[in-house]
């Protein structure tokens, strides 16, 4: 069978697909206090709304003849049913926060998760960790789960520069991030380091340990030379950034550069499907002209990374 690999999935919020903007698109930033904003139908189980949105996100994966997926998981509830699936690929279980208290506690809670699967890892599927984004993880929670990542071998997944809202706090500490959703959400922000979101993660050892980098959109050409030089992968998911108005990644200059680039859905929340071959479609139209449409083809044609050691060899 041939190998076709969906890059990013978040299947637990499948049951937010009327969340998903039309073709028009929605910022970024909007996009995100929307999200925030969500509540569970009323009257139903969370857990019971969560288990069928993962369940129906694994037939659709499976009808659209999917082999490999990236999947990122706040509850650990997906991970049972991919198991069991037959897909094989990462489950990222993910954590975040921007309280210091609250921030710890969920680190706790996703070790804890991650320790009761790995020694149940089979068919091909492992367990890793993905640490969101750096605008939404403190210092200190890098620290302690990058420190976790090399010591556990762990598949590490994180999300980075997808829009330029990001981009523009990071690098320059303004935007609307600070006022749109910090002070609208009672977020206290993390310090902005007046670098690149990739500059960051370099800085604090995080390239170092071969990271699976999710869109990459806003990034420098020295940015993409610190990616590359680190031997990173990146997911590149072309209906969600058009969707989220987040802008055109540069495929031709990850590529030049030998970059791995995986194709992903990202969530029913941003896309309309988890068939990665709409994505294909859609990149084939981005990128014309920059990018041959065989070179776009092979992108899903690869087994993602599954760990630092592995991530020249593509895993297996």
């Amino acid at each position: 069978m041939a190998i076709v690999t969906n890059g990013h999935t978040h299947l637990e919020l499948g049951w937010m697909s009327d969340h998903c903007p039309d073709v028009t698109g929605q910022p970024f930033v909007n996009w995100m206090n929307r999200l925030l904003a969500r509540e569970f139908p009323a009257g139903e189980s969370p857990d019971a709304v969560t288990d069928a949105a993962i369940e129906d996100g694994i037939l659709e994966l499976l009808s659209a003849g999917t082999t490999h997926v990236g999947d990122i998981s706040a509850t650990g509830r997906s991970i049972e049913p991919l198991l069991a699936s037959g897909l094989q690929g990462v489950v990222y279980v993910e954590v975040l926060g921007l309280d210091p208290a609250m921030a710890q506690q969920r680190f706790a809670r996703a070790r804890a998760i991650i320790e009761r699967w790995r020694p149940q890892e089979r068919n091909g599927l492992r367990i890793g960790l993905s640490i969101h984004a750096p605008y939404t993880v403190l210092p200190g929670l890098w620290d302690t789960a990058l420190d976790y990542v090399r010591r556990e071998d762990l598949p590490l997944c994180i999300h980075v520069a997808e829009s330029a809202a990001e981009y523009d706090f990071w690098k320059h500490d303004t935007g609307p991030l600070v006022d749109e959703y910090y002070l609208a959400n009672d977020l206290l922000p993390p310090p902005a380091p007046l670098v690149s979101p990739i500059e960051y993660l370099e800085d604090i050892g995080a390239l170092a340990l071969k990271p699976l980098l999710v869109h990459a959109v806003h990034v420098t050409a020295a940015d993409i030379m610190r990616i590359a030089g680190h031997e990173c992968s990146v997911v590149h998911c072309p209906r969600s950034n058009l969707r989220l108005q987040c802008g055109r990644m540069p495929l031709e200059a990850y590529l030049t550069a030998g970059v791995p680039v995986y194709l992903g859905t990202d969530s029913r929340a941003s896309s309309p499907s988890l068939d990665v071959h709409d994505d294909l479609e859609v990149a084939m139209g981005l990128h014309y002209g920059k990018v041959a449409p065989e070179a776009i083809a092979a992108l899903i044609r690869q087994p993602l990374p599954l760990a630092p050691d592995d991530a020249e060899t593509g895993g297996s």
